[in-house]
């Protein structure tokens, strides 16, 4: 089906241009009558501004000159969608476009007017500052069902003679539909990704998902030197949902059988390691009598004969202070009593910072306090268009540059005072922004 598409457009793009050139006398074409075959933006009202450098009839493919603003355009038709890691039948128009303030690719269904997925790269010496949406689509082996906004912090590094690109911070916001109504917001910020060009500092993977008003918060890893070799967590205000979905990397819903109890309304479970060989884990229930909760620490050594000795034993009750599932003052009423309990447990500081995040977002979402957007959040990238994005950011560009990287150092523990002043950043006149 796409190669008789492509085929027909074939004679189609060859039949508008030569009209346009002049070359064929059965018709009238424009530039933009051209530029439409490759979603090429064209300024109506400037069409004398730009130019076709090169057309190939055949891939096909052009590139456009935007003489005024000096932007160039480079279009083809395609099997591969390199921004969705995905190859397959020639059914993509991947166009890219470079100015001296930004580099932006996106990628649509031939004789599609929606892209798929948008990348606007800014770049400021060894590092990139990147903007990405994506739509609902179906490409390659996972179905998007929403629009994802991701934000992207990059250091061009070289590694084993290659020029490669490590990803240093990571922030996306992503709204849900099902059968075209709102079905919720899943958040995630991570250091690095999965290749390791440079040396790591700290690093963490947090999310969240809010889903028929409930707060699902779930850490696939934190590593903290010193304090926390790893750790992963999974929170949930209720247990009214299919939890094994949400489960993070190396956490089983099938450990946790209280899950599956009726009564239990909420629950919260973590697996720490800290210090020499000592593992921790909290569990955490909340049912319509009371809220359970289990401690246990144990040091496992190795030298000689294996042992594993018991460093903290804890299982008790807690009176609900609500009804329903659980609130942020019963979360702190929980970390009140492990510090009673426990003292100076190493793991206690670690699981205080989560849960109090999760609490955090259970008031965010009842509307008990309001929500602080930081001038990086995603979510306010979500709506913005790419043109409003690039306007924005290069009227602040050293100001966008400097705050991801300060959210890059508190992340990975390379700044040790969380405390830094974010900038107001202001928009850019119109008139200087690109058309």
């Amino acid at each position: 089906m796409y190669q008789d598409r492509i085929e027909y457009l074939k004679r189609a793009i060859k039949r508008t241009y030569k009209r346009y050139t002049g070359e064929r006398t059965d018709g009238k074409a424009t530039l933009l009558d051209v530029a439409k075959f490759f979603n090429i933006p064209v300024d109506e009202s400037r069409t004398e501004d730009y130019s076709i450098k090169k057309i190939d009839y055949n891939t096909p493919s052009i590139e456009i000159k935007d003489e005024k603003n000096d932007i160039t355009y480079n279009a083809i038709y395609t099997g591969n969608a390199d921004l969705l890691n995905f190859s397959g039948a020639k059914k993509f128009n991947s166009v890219i476009s470079t100015s001296p303030l930004r580099t932006e690719e996106s990628l649509y269904y031939i004789g599609g007017e929606t892209p798929i997925i948008t990348k606007m790269t800014f770049t400021d010496g060894e590092h990139e500052l990147v903007f990405e949406r994506e739509m609902a689509n179906s490409v390659g082996m996972f179905v998007n069902n929403g629009v994802k906004m991701a934000i992207r912090y990059l250091q061009d590094v070289v590694y084993d003679g290659r020029n490669v690109k490590q990803p240093l911070f990571n922030r996306i916001h992503k709204n849900s539909y099902r059968n075209e109504q709102f079905d919720g917001v899943f958040e995630q910020t991570y250091t690095y990704g999965p290749h390791r060009f440079i040396k790591w500092d700290d690093s963490q993977d947090k999310y969240a998902y809010i889903r028929n008003n409930n707060v699902i918060y779930g850490i696939n890893e934190l590593e903290q030197k010193g304090l926390c070799h790893y750790m992963r967590g999974i929170c949930f205000e209720s247990t009214n949902v299919s939890a094994s979905d949400y489960f993070p990397l190396n956490m089983y819903a099938k450990d946790y059988p209280l899950l599956s109890e009726d009564n239990i309304k909420s629950a919260m479970m973590f697996r720490i390691g800290t210090g020499d060989a000592i593992h921790h884990s909290l569990q955490v229930y909340k049912s319509n009598d009371c809220i359970s909760i289990i401690f246990h620490s144990e040091k496992h050594h190795y030298e000689g004969d294996y042992r594993v000795e018991t460093i903290a034993n804890e299982e008790y009750g807690l009176p609900n202070l609500s009804d329903g599932t659980i609130s942020s003052g019963e979360i702190q009423n929980i970390l009140s009593s492990l510090q009673a309990r426990l003292g100076d447990n190493e793991a206690l500081g670690v699981i205080s910072n989560e849960l109090n995040a999760f609490g955090a977002k259970i008031d965010i979402r009842k509307g008990i306090v309001q929500e602080e957007l930081d001038p990086l959040s995603p979510k306010l990238f979500i709506d913005k268009s790419f043109d409003e994005i690039c306007a924005l950011v290069s009227a602040n560009k050293d100001d966008y540059f400097r705050l991801i990287s300060e959210q890059f150092e508190i992340a990975a523990n390379i700044n040790r005072n969380p405390k830094g002043q974010s900038k107001v950043l202001k928009p850019k006149s119109s008139q200087s922004s690109e058309n």
